[in-house]
């Protein structure tokens, strides 16, 4: 196969509705995409983009050769948009092979580190004095003596645990669940990458972050947004309803950490409310383009873009945002709404209110490019089925003393 274009592509790694976002931002623009992911999600149905597929990890050295036989096949010169954590890490760690090749839009692994290890994450925030949930380590000495609950289980790197078990973390509230969480947990990773962090009171309007575009340390453009709601309620895999909100003081704490890693590129800075104090603690560094970077698009910043003119060495100059748009992934924001509904956290009528207005950005469903809607319903609807199948116990053999095999969990 080969491509060839006068204007540099965009290969995106990745194919879920942030590289959706992401193709349809560049392809309207006529830059050329093409996608490569193991697992074909929306992107992969845009009439954005064309696409090829692998089999197998994103990451490691048969990935890393791939990626350089596809520049070689005439890519070379493309920009790399890596939109998942494991190819952001893949990228980071190969930075000076595959920047022989493309233009790359996430930062080398030394600064790198900071934002996908969630315990130098930790460590960045108290240097940087920026506020962040109190942290214990179950593999050192002592290390959960004082742990005060409720407390969350999590990773050091939430990709593996999502991919065995698809969940981000285990709610522990007392000493018996939070050895059972570890435990739980343990059966992706050992113990010493895992971590036991203080639960922060509150609900969605308590969730916001810093979407931003940086320079060698300095925040070019940046906005604010409320992450309203998730799915899981708990601990969300991805945001399902996001408002575009200016949030008082929160620029200047992204503005901070951005500063001290030296960072350049796109990133999002996701913190939580405290309303015990009212500070805003970090949780996470996400160094490639969020799942709803397409509602800034709405508001005036097309990160993508600016992304992909900063990577070619283009001179940009971000707009303002103007805020009062809102983003929703109705796959997994309805589902999300009926959990909170149920719990007693969300007023069905209120819920019904937030579609009207008009000032909406979808996720997917985009008129003019209807392939993804329909290819993502299919993909969701073959997931559920494989799920039920997974959980359905085999046929009983013949004798009385059968026992059925565990049935393996699906990858979500």
């Amino acid at each position: 196969m080969r491509l060839r274009s006068w204007v540099p592509g965009a290969l995106v790694l990745g194919s879920d509705f942030r590289a959706l976002a992401a193709v349809r931002a560049l392809g309207r623009r006529g830059i050329p995409c093409l996608v490569v992911d193991d697992d074909p999600r929306s992107a992969w149905f845009s009439r954005h983009t064309r696409r090829r597929r692998w089999r197998g990890p994103m990451q490691g050295e048969e990935f890393l050769h791939f990626l350089v036989a596809l520049a070689r096949s005439g890519l070379e010169g493309w920009v790399l948009f890596p939109l998942q954590d494991e190819t952001v890490e893949a990228v980071a760690r190969a930075t000076d092979l595959l920047a022989a090749h493309y233009h790359l839009t996430t930062p080398p692994w030394e600064i790198a580190q900071h934002a996908l290890d969630k315990r130098l994450t930790q460590r960045l925030a108290a240097a940087t004095g920026v506020p962040a949930p109190e942290t214990w380590f179950p593999d050192s000495d002592h290390g959960l003596d004082e742990v005060r609950f409720p407390a969350i289980v999590k990773p050091a790197s939430s990709v593996r645990l999502q991919r065995t078990l698809g969940r981000k973390a285990f709610w522990a509230r007392d000493r018996f669940e939070l050895e059972a969480a570890l435990r739980a947990a343990e059966q992706a990773l050992p113990r010493a990458q895992l971590m036991v962090q203080e639960a922060i009171p509150g609900g969605g309007l308590a969730q916001v972050s810093v979407a931003a575009l940086c320079r060698r340390g300095e925040a070019l453009a940046t906005m604010t947004a409320r992450r309203r709601r998730q799915y899981p309620i708990d601990f969300g895999l991805g945001s399902s309803y996001v408002e575009a909100v200016p949030v008082p003081g929160l620029e200047e704490l992204a503005r901070t950490v951005i500063r001290r890693l030296g960072l350049s590129g796109a990133c999002e800075l996701e913190f939580k409310r405290d309303s015990r104090n009212g500070e805003f603690k970090l949780l996470d560094v996400n160094l490639r383009l969020w799942g709803w970077h397409g509602l800034c698009v709405a508001c005036g910043l097309d990160f993508t873009h600016l992304l992909y003119q900063q990577a070619l060495g283009i001179e940009v100059q971000p707009p303002t945002p103007t805020y009062g748009w809102r983003w929703r992934r109705l796959l997994t924001d309805l589902p999300a709404a009926l959990m909170e509904i149920r719990a007693g956290q969300l007023d069905a009528g209120a819920y019904l209110r937030s579609f009207g207005g008009g000032r909406t950005v979808r996720s997917v469903l985009d008129p003019f490019d209807p392939g993804p809607a329909l290819g993502d319903l299919a993909v969701a609807l073959v997931r559920a089925v494989r799920r039920r199948r997974a959980r359905r116990p085999p046929a009983a053999r013949v004798g009385a003393d059968s026992v059925p095999d565990p049935a393996p969990i699906a990858r979500s």
